[in-house]
């Protein structure tokens, strides 16, 4: 099996009449654009995985899932995410006071969703 290093926009061509591109790599991910005639089939692998297909013997074996990505895994508490967080809980009780219940709840809500209530302690412990 060939192994081959490609920056974004660098190709490689197969038999003369298939083109493989790299387009972009971001986040863990690769864009790969792949020209072939149309009699060529074209299917991704867990797809003919899951249809029944066996993984190729020449690929190596699948990595170990893992149980969460890189960016998961560190949320930096500092300073500025506690006044950023604190100033946004100022703006709800605002609206709460205000009457505007529905638009406080909504943004709780979503406040909640990006630093649920457990973490908070928990981050403000590991930043000291």
């Amino acid at each position: 099996m060939l192994k081959l290093t490609l920056l974004p926009d660098e190709y490689v061509t197969i038999n003369g009449d298939i083109v493989v591109q790299l387009c972009r790599v971001a986040g863990g991910r690769a864009d790969v654009a792949v020209h072939a005639d149309r009699s060529v089939p074209i299917v991704r692998g867990t797809v003919l995985e899951r249809s029944g297909g066996q993984r190729p013997a020449c690929l190596a074996p699948p990595a170990p899932s893992k149980s969460r990505y890189y960016r998961d895994q560190i949320f930096r508490w500092n300073d500025d995410r506690e006044r950023a967080v604190r100033a946004m809980k100022r703006t709800i009780q605002k609206l709460e006071q205000d009457g505007r219940s529905e638009e406080a709840a909504s943004l709780r809500t979503q406040l909640d969703r990006i630093i649920p209530a457990f973490w908070e302690s928990e981050l403000t412990e590991k930043s000291t």
